[in-house]
């Protein structure tokens, strides 16, 4: 009966994980002071170890769950790893059906980076480009998916649209993973350009 029960339990805990949408802030939680919460290579405690959180570490960035839904994927420097989401949680008020901010995107060759920290404005940086404010509207969310955004603005003379996906990417550049990817196209009187990217809750 106890064997069942474990079962169930785990079940259960897995299918909480999956329902939560990712990229998502975690706490450390249940470390004792005294002790670590081991970042590992791969999902699994015989996994090599990478890294380590202290007990009392926040916002952590956790981009993706391993499929028995137990362990979660964080960044540590330019390369990614597992920690147990046993020493997670969650932390509230992160809305699945809406854009998570502030964000940070980033696309390479051409490089560029969007940095939008909330509210109606967001910088557009672009090497030997002066950085651009772009004016905003609200975020829409896809109507037949909660995983999907868009967001409309514009600076100067140009009109920009950012579709940001709930999706594993990856720069090409490093060994970090992300949990969200945008597609930016940018129109202005020459014509329309399209880039892609990757972005981080920042």
């Amino acid at each position: 009966m106890r064997v069942l029960v474990s079962i169930l339990f785990a079940l259960s805990f897995a299918s909480a994980a999956w329902s939560e949408a990712l990229p998502a802030y975690y706490d450390v939680t249940n470390v004792a002071p005294d002790d670590v919460l081991n970042i590992r290579e791969a999902p699994g405690t015989a996994a090599s170890i990478i890294g380590k959180l202290g007990h009392e570490d926040t916002n952590i960035e956790v981009v993706s769950f391993d499929k028995a839904g137990e362990w979660g994927q964080v960044n540590i420097g330019e390369m990614s790893g597992w920690v147990s989401l046993k020493f997670l949680t969650r932390q509230p008020g992160q809305i699945d059906d809406e854009l998570p901010t502030p964000l940070v995107c980033t696309g390479t060759e051409p490089f560029w980076t969007l940095e939008i920290a909330g509210g109606e404005t967001a910088q557009l940086s672009r090497p030997g480009e002066t950085a651009v404010d772009v004016k905003m509207l609200e975020p829409v969310t896809a109507s037949n998916r909660t995983d999907r955004y868009a967001i409309f603005g514009q600076g100067g003379d140009r009109v920009y649209t950012f579709i940001f996906h709930r999706d594993a990417c990856s720069d090409g550049m490093s060994d970090r993973a992300y949990g969200m990817s945008v597609d930016l196209f940018l129109t202005e009187d020459k014509g329309v350009s399209y880039v892609t990217g990757c972005c981080n809750l920042q």
